[in-house]
């Protein structure tokens, strides 16, 4: 069972993850620099932008620190760089967002409280609106639907109305924002840079719970998202259906005994709702990357001694924001 090492609070680092979009990163750090829990550290991986957005990135946001990547390691592949940092540092726990992110002041406060008063578990989710509707539920935690067969956020339409202020346990969450122990990740590993990206967090959330671990929602903790400005996901960008039909298959070969979660029954249903809602743009490059997804070769999930396939280099040290006594 996970405890506090000492009488102090425990360190939590924020480990953002960004590709070019510098305005964007900015937009998230200056909402992390208000959070009022302590202690709080920030870590930005700059996963091998352009110099120039990377540059623009120090010098707008002098607290946190800048570690670099190159070349770009995927999702699974940055955050893990930032993750094995922040542990290497200290870290208690290490709360992972994306760039496209904001959060309120005292979002990791709610979060930390949370994981004190569950121990066993190793993964804590916000609540996550919509930042252009700041008042509507883009995700509470995602759960699994039989039919037809998939896992999806639970959201509503219009404002917040309540369905989701209970916090409880959780199958499944994105990592758009959240929030894991250290315990959760020296047992189960790190995310698994062989999706690059989608699906690495559905992978860890399936590993976290055999090895004992629980997902707890947080409906106190509050996010908010401007979605896949990077990825284009929902748009007609071929890369983001290609990668998805990838991931998917990916993680149905990874996983068989979970195969009803994307195997050939969720597939025909994703081509399905293509046809049924007009976007025949999606089609074919899904099932070019469900078929590459089928012959790519597959490595066991990093632990935190894998070495990191891109090459790092810290260009700036965080500065370590002051502990507050327990209660302050």
């Amino acid at each position: 069972m996970e405890t506090p090492s000492s009488p102090a609070r425990p360190h939590v680092w924020a480990v953002v993850l960004g590709y070019n979009h510098p305005e964007v990163t900015l937009d998230c750090l200056q909402s992390l620099a208000k959070v009022d829990y302590r202690p709080f550290t920030v870590l930005y991986v700059d996963n091998g932008s352009e110099r120039s957005a990377c540059e623009q990135v120090m010098q707008n946001a002098p607290g946190c620190g800048v570690l670099r990547l190159e070349p770009n390691a995927g999702v699974a592949g940055g955050f893990n760089a930032g993750i094995r940092h922040a542990l290497a540092h200290g870290a208690d726990y290490v709360l992972i967002l994306n760039n496209d992110t904001t959060v309120e002041p005292g979002f990791a406060g709610h979060l930390v409280a949370a994981a004190l008063a569950h121990p066993r578990a190793g993964l804590l989710v916000p609540k996550i609106y919509y930042h252009g509707h700041p008042d509507t539920v883009w995700s509470a935690g995602s759960v699994f639907r039989r039919f037809p067969p998939v896992v999806t956020m639970r959201k509503t339409r219009g404002p917040d109305d309540g369905r989701y202020d209970r916090p409880g346990d959780l199958d499944f969450a994105t990592f758009c924002v959240i929030m894991f122990s250290r315990a959760i990740l020296e047992t189960a590993g790190l995310m698994d840079p062989d999706y690059h990206f989608l699906y690495e967090d559905y992978d860890l959330c399936l590993r976290a719970r055999e090895a004992g671990f629980g997902i707890r929602y947080v409906p106190d903790a509050h996010v908010w998202h401007k979605i896949s400005m990077t990825t284009g996901a929902g748009t007609p960008n071929p890369e983001f259906w290609h990668t998805y039909g990838r991931s998917e298959s990916i993680f149905r070969r990874k996983f068989r005994r979970y195969r009803w979660l994307t195997g050939w029954t969720h597939a025909a249903y994703i081509v399905a709702r293509f046809v049924f809602e007009g976007n025949g743009y999606g089609v074919r490059p899904y099932l070019q990357g469900w078929r590459q997804g089928a012959r790519d070769p597959l490595h066991p999930p990093p632990r935190l001694d894998t070495p990191s396939a891109a090459s790092e280099t810290l260009l700036r040290a965080p500065a370590h924001a002051p502990e507050r006594p327990l209660g302050a």
